[in-house]
């Protein structure tokens, strides 16, 4: 009798385990599903975007160059040495940023879109606009080939300086980008009408 006593107790105690597993997977297994549909879609988003430069910006620009220079000896304008000129010159610049720089994270029907910072991606200028409006120039002091080089240079590095102080450009890419990947993202079977894009920039 006491034996079986014991017994009741032993698959009394068992029962209750075996109840006390399947009501805790009941409650966790919806929880680690959801996890698991997170991390699918987040894998499945990132897949779709671009892996490579992504430009979302291109400021075309068709700017005037005016160049003036004068030899001078100790702090003193030499005679005949000034010269002056006024050029015209077109180029382009890309805007954007690496696609492999954007973080997806999917939690509670959003899927976050963590954006890189927007950069200068290229800079081009075209030579073959670089004409010349005016000049004046001294009697030993001539325009060269590496003049005009340098002038290119020079107006390349102070246009990208213009465009990094242009708050008003990062904010079309931005607004550029944005548009894009929503239109993407949000006709995509897996995730329309089931997720919202959530954008953040860096």
């Amino acid at each position: 009798m006491k034996y079986l006593f014991i017994l009741f107790i032993f698959i009394l105690i068992l029962l209750s385990g075996i109840g006390i597993g399947v009501f805790g997977a009941k409650m966790f297994m919806p929880a680690i599903t959801e996890k698991v549909e997170e991390i699918h879609i987040a894998a499945t988003v990132k897949e779709i975007l671009p892996v490579s430069e992504c430009v979302t910006l291109v400021y075309h620009y068709a700017d005037v160059i005016t160049h003036s220079d004068v030899r001078k000896f100790l702090n003193v304008d030499i005679p005949f040495t000034g010269k002056k000129a006024i050029y015209t010159i077109d180029g382009a610049i890309k805007l954007g940023f690496d696609g492999n720089d954007i973080r997806i994270i999917a939690s509670y029907n959003n899927i976050i879109v963590h954006m890189p910072e927007i950069k200068i991606l290229s800079h081009e200028i075209f030579p073959e606009t670089f004409n010349l409006y005016d000049e004046k120039t001294g009697l030993f002091n001539r325009y060269s080939l590496q003049n005009a080089n340098d002038i290119q240079m020079h107006h390349k590095i102070e246009i990208e300086s213009r465009v990094n102080e242009n708050d008003g450009l990062y904010t079309q890419a931005r607004q550029s980008a944005e548009q894009q990947f929503r239109s993407l993202l949000e006709n995509l079977p897996e995730i329309k009408d089931k997720y919202k894009i959530v954008i953040e920039w860096d």
